[in-house]
């Protein structure tokens, strides 16, 4: 399953450009985003894993659009960044199945 990316763009409301016009195709296997901070990696993750939306541009994996079908990305693509947030008071289940 081909990744394809192009014209990808992000502007935060705080006037912070983390993308700008990212062309990428990556074929099926394992690669690694490799770069400074503020290099806009976890940008690019965060919205491939559909966390956030990209202000323009587009993103294809395989036949699903990932900009519109969040649904069926999800089906398919885990993302598990360096940290995230937990909840103290929450059970492991509780948490398991909160992030499932």
């Amino acid at each position: 399953m081909e990744l394809q990316i192009k014209n990808l763009n992000k502007t935060y409301s705080n006037g912070v450009q983390a993308l700008k016009d990212v062309n990428l195709t990556i074929p099926q296997g394992m690669f690694g985003l490799l770069g400074p901070n503020g290099a806009g990696k976890s940008s690019l993750m965060r919205t491939l894993a559909t966390l956030q939306q990209a202000d323009s541009g587009s993103a294809t994996l395989g036949d699903i659009d990932v900009l519109k079908d969040k649904a069926k990305v999800r089906e398919i693509l885990g993302y598990l960044p360096q940290e995230f947030g937990v909840y103290p008071k929450i059970s492991s289940y509780n948490m398991l199945n909160h992030i499932a």
